[in-house]
């Protein structure tokens, strides 16, 4: 599935991203889209990134580059 950074730059497993509120770095590994539209996604805590703990809402993270 692909959804939205903060910048609306498209992202999807396997996008390096940074996490606006720690600076931390690192690849999308997954995205929760089970049953939800677009808006719930970009919004919702649906994103797992490789060496973070925890998930993240799509609208925290800035794309650094594609797989």
């Amino acid at each position: 599935m692909m959804t939205y950074d903060r910048n609306r730059n498209a992202i999807t497993t396997g996008s390096r991203v940074m996490i606006s509120g720690t600076g931390h770095t690192g690849k999308i590994t997954s995205i929760d889209t089970d049953g939800l539209d677009a808006a719930q996604i970009r919004r919702g805590k649906t994103v797992q990134v490789e060496g973070c703990e925890g998930k993240f809402a799509p609208i925290e993270l800035i794309r650094l580059g594609m797989n």
